[in-house]
């Protein structure tokens, strides 16, 4: 004889359920910027990649031809 109350309901992973949501009925998809997945606007993983627009082989010419002994290059900030 198995009691309904004594079957344990299956556990939760995560409390939120990997999504930023609570209290909205839906959300916005969005593309993953790797793959071109349609997912989630909440449960998308967002991330900044940094990188420097030019390439380390051009900013050493680029710093020899330089007038300017002390400028840095600007850095390209993407939010993936």
């Amino acid at each position: 004889w198995i009691c309904r109350k004594q079957i344990a309901s299956m556990t939760k992973k995560r409390r939120n359920g990997g999504r930023n949501k609570h209290g909205r009925g839906h959300n916005v998809f969005i593309r993953c910027a790797n793959c071109a997945r349609s997912v989630p606007k909440d449960k998308a993983i967002k991330r900044f990649q940094v990188r420097n627009m030019v390439e380390a082989g051009c900013q050493r010419d680029m710093r020899e031809a330089s007038v300017y002994e002390t400028y840095t290059l600007p850095k390209l900030y993407m939010k993936l």
